[in-house]
Parts: C-alpha cells; structure tokens; sequence
C-alpha cells in the first residue's frame, strides 16, 4: 500500500468513521496488489485480542454493512476487475482478519447501534451479461441472474427480501420466521426449500420453479394463495389474473446458475429478451413475421456470435451484429443485433 492507502487503513482502525474514510477503506478491498499487506495487517491485530474479547458477539452486522458500503458505490466500467468477483476475495479476508480489526476500532459498538435505530438497506445487483451468488445474513444462498436486483434491510430478523429480476434461492429453513421474497405483481413465502423465480418489473409474469420443499405464491391484489410442490412450475399473469401449473423438470429452469442458456419455447420477442440480458446487449426485431415462431436450445459458454449463428441454422432468421460505439462523453454504447426473417 501507498502512503495515502497507508494512511486511511491507520484512521479507519483507530476510530475515524467518517463516510469518506468508509469509502476509501473499502476501495482497498478492490485491489488485489494490497492483499498480502492487508492479511498482514489484519492477522497482527488478530493475535493482539483474545478469545474473551470476542466471544458471545454477533459479528455480522459489520460484514453485510461493509458489504453494502461496496454494493453502493457505482461501478466504474472496469470489466477486468468487476466488483462481484472480487467479492468472494474479499468476503474470505474479511471473514478472518477484518471483523477484529473493526472491534479494536470501536466500530462494531457503532454500527451494531445504527442498526438498531436505523436499519441499512443492502442492495445486491448483478450487471446486464453477468450472474453472481451471494449469502444473506440468515445463512441462506441466493443466486441472481443478468440485470437482477435484490433488496433487504439488516438486521434481517423478518427475513424479507425485495426482487426485480431473476433468482434461485437456497433457503435455510426457519419454521418460526418464513423467508418472503417479493415483487411487483405477488409475493412468494417460504419454508426451507430450493427454488427460482422470476419477478421482471417490466413483465406482467410471475413465474415460480420448486425443486424441493414448501412454497406458497400469493398474488398481490388477491384473496388466492397457491401451494406448490416440488416439481412444479407456477406462472401468474397479473394482467388478465390468470394462472398455469404444470409438472417440469426443475434443472433446467435454474441451469443458468451453472453458465448455461436455455431456451424453452422462446417466442422471437421472449428469446430476444433473454438474449439482450445474457449478453448486454439490444436486439431489434425488423420482422414481426417470425412472431409465432417458437426457438429450442441450450447454450453453454458459446460466444454471442456463436448462439446466433446456430439460431439461424437452425431457424428462418438471419442478423447483423453492429459493435459498441464510443459517445462523447467517453461510455461506450450497447452492442446492437439486428434480426429478421431471411
């Protein structure tokens, strides 16, 4: 570390807790070139505290705060070094060497007393053309998929969580304190169990796959609610109120979690919609005539160009790729498909 990072590491851990010094601590988790210096560091205020010092305390409240002080801060657009990969760097090191630094601090004393008069809200967001995995602070997995977002306040007693996306939840079973996941249009309650859900804001579906245990979906706006068991996919369409149930194999609603891109039916405007979110990228549909055209096939790790050539062997479309272009104000913009039928 520099002399500047040197510096804000020394004020952080005796006790200066302005936002600014927030701010600059956490950016020293994004460096991977600070990491031998800052297990250094860390392991040496380890070995000063016993284990008396420590015992009987909930720590976590500090790690899913720091965690939400990183998730806050815009990305910069450096694809080398995006923040969700480094998150499982840094959770390790924090995990062992961060949370008695922050007890010599004082700082678990403060953020244990915010927390207490006013929750924090974590944001979790996985960039467009990325998944990512993260843990909630009740032991439970999540993973989101491209463009989804996940909402929750600590301290996570009610165990309730916000989603505009697309996730599939490993949930740590708590009969007393059923986990909830809502949405826009309905509101998923559950028991311990495995399952993926859809909840776009921008779509009128709600679509819930149970691979095991106990889900219960409940419209919003309704007197309804709906039990599921495992095997089974429930859609509900909160534009005409309708529902679908049917018996589906679980796996291949949630292989996107292993890197693969599954397409079951896609109508033209539903797969471009997938595609646009897979990739980051805008599709233009020139051609409505391929509409009722429905598209088959599963994807894992192919190239965009590789899926669409395969698209359009496979079915009557043809495309043209025209790359990102550089704006003014030095961004880039998306990479554009453009598909009609042949």
């Amino acid at each position: 570390m520099n002399q500047e990072e040197q510096n804000t590491f020394d004020k952080y851990r005796n006790g200066n807790r302005s936002k600014e010094t927030e701010k600059r601590f956490a950016k020293l988790f994004r460096n991977r070139s600070n990491e031998l210096e800052l297990k250094r560091k860390m392991r040496k205020d380890w070995n000063a505290i016993s284990d008396e010092e420590v015992k009987g305390i909930d720590l976590s409240p500090i790690l899913h705060k720091i965690n939400y002080i990183i998730n806050s801060e815009e990305q910069t657009g450096d694809k080398d070094k995006p923040l969700h990969k480094l998150w499982n760097w840094y959770t390790r090191v924090a995990a062992v060497f961060l949370l008695p630094v922050l007890i010599l601090g004082g700082a678990y004393l403060l953020l244990n007393q915010d927390l207490k008069t006013e929750p924090s809200l974590v944001k979790v967001v996985a960039p467009m053309g990325s998944r990512i995995k993260t843990q909630l602070p009740d032991g439970s997995t999540c993973w989101l998929n491209s463009g989804t977002t996940l909402k929750y306040k600590i301290p996570f007693k009610n165990r309730h969580v916000s989603l505009a996306g697309e996730a599939f939840f490993d949930v740590k079973e708590d009969a007393s304190n059923p986990f909830r996941v809502e949405g826009k249009h309905s509101l998923v309650r559950v028991l311990g169990t495995r399952f993926n859900v859809e909840m776009w804001p921008d779509e009128d579906m709600t679509e819930v796959v149970l691979e095991k245990g106990q889900v219960e979906l409940m419209p919003n706006n309704t007197n309804r609610t709906f039990n599921m068991k495992p095997g089974e996919k429930l859609a509900y369409n909160s534009k005409n109120k309708s529902f679908q149930r049917k018996q589906v194999d679980p796996k291949y609603y949630s292989a996107w979690i292993d890197g693969k891109l599954i397409l079951r039916g896609e109508n033209i405007n539903q797969m471009a919609r997938e595609l646009e979110r897979w990739f980051n990228i805008t599709v233009i549909l020139k051609d409505q005539a391929l509409k009722d055209y429905t598209f088959r096939a599963t994807f894992e790790n192919e190239s965009l160009e590789e899926v669409l050539h395969l698209l359009e062997r496979s079915s009557p479309i043809e495309y043209k790729i025209i790359d990102n272009q550089q704006k003014q104000n030095k961004t880039f913009t998306k990479k554009k498909v453009i598909i009609r039928h042949e």
